[in-house]
């Protein structure tokens, strides 16, 4: 049978607590990330309540989680866009998009569309068209 010395036995106190306190921190990170998830959220955007204007960007701002903007490639009145939110609660949240539309002059025209459900989809992405 082997005799643990005194020097041995300060040893293993330490590294069994910082191996126990390692073991914790994971499992909170692991409990920390199945809380949140990650929702791409795609549809089509329109400009047409503004005469000769197109979507320049689309900002989809979550109530709770990271908002996320696109710049649909097109110069159409009607684009398609994709965002990514990240941190959206579990049980999901809502939102609020805003639409900034440029004309041919140059000149902004912004629109809102408040209190859009937010939840990630069994399957794929959540579709959102905003007009």
């Amino acid at each position: 049978m082997r005799n643990f010395g005194s020097t041995r036995r300060k040893t293993l106190g330490p590294v069994a607590v910082m191996a126990s306190l390692t073991l914790a921190a994971s499992l909170a990170t692991i409990g920390t990330a199945h809380a949140a998830v990650k929702v791409t959220v795609i549809g089509t955007v329109s400009c047409a309540k503004f005469p000769d204007s197109a979507p320049k960007t689309v900002t989809i701002t979550p109530k709770k989680g990271t908002a996320d903007s696109d710049e649909p490639p097109g110069e159409a009145k009607v684009e398609k866009y994709s965002v990514s939110l990240g941190g959206i609660p579990k049980g999901g949240t809502t939102g609020t998009a805003k639409v900034v539309c440029v004309d041919d002059d140059g000149d902004t025209n912004t629109y809102k569309v408040g209190n859009i459900p937010i939840k990630k989809p069994a399957n794929g992405s959540l579709t959102v068209n905003l007009a």
